[in-house]
């Protein structure tokens, strides 16, 4: 067996964000394409690499572990899925066995929220680009957008997927622990103590 993707894309679903996720990970995919001068580049996205009667759970396994490094968009929501934590620590197990740095994260919204250990790392701030609306990509701010952000970012990408290590059938799968993930903020009612 070997790397079937160059990328497993990571990222909190929603029918409000979907677009522009996979919009960001068509456009990771033409400039990692002039990075790294080859037609086949891959990164593994649900919406398009899970098929119906696929066994889901174990899909998303097999593409974490054939897949060289983790693009993860990063939001409040992210770190409130067990599955997306699950997918992040995945990647940080491998990152620490191999001493390579296998995890490139990108914020959808402010950092404020994220736990230490990704405020830690270094993130590309996609933010102030971040948007509901399918026109956005008609904008200029979608170009300043992939101007300044995607295709910098697709470089560091291309950089990480040229150093992954060799491919080892026994790269960890880690499940985040309940207590992994964050439990969603509820905001108590004025004037309780």
């Amino acid at each position: 067996m070997d790397y079937e993707y160059d990328a497993f894309f990571s990222y909190k679903r929603d029918p409000e964000s979907d677009d522009w996720h996979e919009r960001v990970k068509d456009k990771l995919t033409f400039w990692l394409k002039q990075h790294l001068a080859r037609q086949n580049v891959r990164i593994f996205f649900d919406r398009e690499d899970i098929r119906a009667g696929d066994r889901w759970k174990a899909r998303l396994s097999t593409a974490l572990r054939t897949s060289r490094c983790l693009v993860c968009v990063w939001s409040p929501l992210y770190f409130q899925s067990q599955w997306c934590i699950s997918e992040w620590l995945t990647f940080s197990e491998r990152s620490r066995r191999v001493k390579s740095d296998l995890v490139l994260p990108a914020s959808y919204f402010d950092g404020e929220t994220f736990p230490a250990a990704a405020r830690e790392l270094q993130f590309r701030d996609f933010s102030r680009f971040a948007s509901t609306m399918p026109k956005f990509w008609d904008t200029e701010s979608a170009v300043k957008f992939e101007d300044s952000c995607l295709r910098p970012f697709a470089d560091d990408l291309a950089r990480a997927i040229k150093n992954a290590p060799k491919f080892d059938e026994a790269f960890p799968i880690v499940e985040a622990a309940h207590d992994e993930v964050q439990a969603e903020q509820i905001i108590g009612r004025i004037g309780n103590d």
